[in-house]
């Protein structure tokens, strides 16, 4: 087989172009897609992260945000992207497992997405006002069930998963409930403080400052441990509850297109950032815990939430 001259000359000058291309695909930024709006705790994790991993892997991290739809804007954003290989979805509980869960419509599927790494948790409690004469779990529940009147718990409407937790709550402890929607944790605390809520299942993080100054007060902390801000607070899996312990993550998934290679070195570089001290100080001020390991952490974590959550809301026809 010959090569004529032209062939030759045509292929010399397409070389560096398409190596020119290879190496700026190669470098090219990678964006964290968030499901929020700037300036909370979801978008400052994943800035935090993006600026260590541009560290770690000397390539350009940047963070969008993509808010609507709980999540589902950003979610189908990245699983439809056509450059796979510089698009991450920084998921959650609620934009990912709960959707997937909840939705039978999405425009977007479990299968258009892989598993880089899980970054932190967050874990739920139940909280009441210090005016409540129960000064642990056991009274709680007893008090609930011998007042014969359902127990009032702040959601954050259909779907939630506060309103999921309550209904587990609710099989796992034996006392009646009833859900009373907000907008906002405050407003919850306003009402929790004022007697007009029974109970708080939010995270520990969103009451601390009410906790500290007295007016409310921890029965128990969904986690395997105690925090680290409420060393005192026992967890339900301490009071014999282990079917409660249940949290709010966030994780980074890539979509399906993103090569394997890429994945495991992003994934590499996540347990670095999240190795740094730093890290830790960072977290423990939004009430959060590193988690890190391999992608099958992560696929294991989707598992458990089919599970946990998949049961209840299969229970209690919680579909939407």
């Amino acid at each position: 087989m010959s090569i004529t001259r032209r062939a030759f000359l045509g292929a010399a000058a397409a070389a560096p172009f398409l190596t020119s291309f290879s190496v700026r695909a190669s470098d090219a930024p990678i964006s964290l897609y968030v499901p929020y709006g700037a300036g909370g705790p979801v978008d400052g994790i994943s800035r935090f992260l993006a600026d260590g991993l541009t560290k770690a892997m000397g390539r350009t991290f940047l963070v969008e945000n993509r808010p609507g739809g709980n999540g589902i804007v950003a979610a189908q954003f990245v699983a439809s992207s056509r450059q796979p290989e510089t698009s991450l979805f920084v998921a959650g509980t609620g934009p990912f497992s709960l959707n997937l869960l909840l939705r039978s419509r999405l425009p977007f599927t479990r299968e258009q997405f892989k598993p880089v790494s899980l970054v932190a948790d967050g874990p739920l409690a139940i909280t009441v006002s210090a005016k409540n004469p129960a000064q642990d779990l056991k009274t709680f529940v007893d008090n609930a069930k011998a007042s014969g009147k359902a127990q009032r718990f702040g959601t954050f409407g259909p779907g939630s998963l506060s309103q999921l937790f309550g209904a587990l709550v609710n099989q796992e402890l034996g006392f009646d409930v009833a859900e009373v929607a907000y907008k906002t944790t405050a407003e919850e605390v306003r009402d929790i403080i004022a007697g007009q809520v029974d109970f708080s299942v939010s995270s520990p993080l969103g009451v601390l400052g009410q906790i500290r100054a007295g007016e409310m007060r921890m029965l128990a902390v969904a986690r395997d441990e105690r925090t680290t801000q409420l060393p005192d607070v026992p967890t339900f899996k301490e009071l014999g509850h282990p079917a409660l312990t249940a949290s709010f993550w966030t994780g980074i998934l890539a979509p399906t297109g993103m090569p394997d290679e890429l994945v495991t070195e992003i994934n590499a570089a996540i347990d670095q950032v999240l190795a740094d001290p730093k890290t830790d100080e960072f977290l423990d001020r939004l009430g959060q815990y590193k988690i890190g390991g391999a992608p099958q952490v992560f696929a294991d974590q989707l598992a458990k939430d089919e599970q946990q959550w998949g049961g209840i809301i299969k229970a209690r026809n919680f579909a939407l």
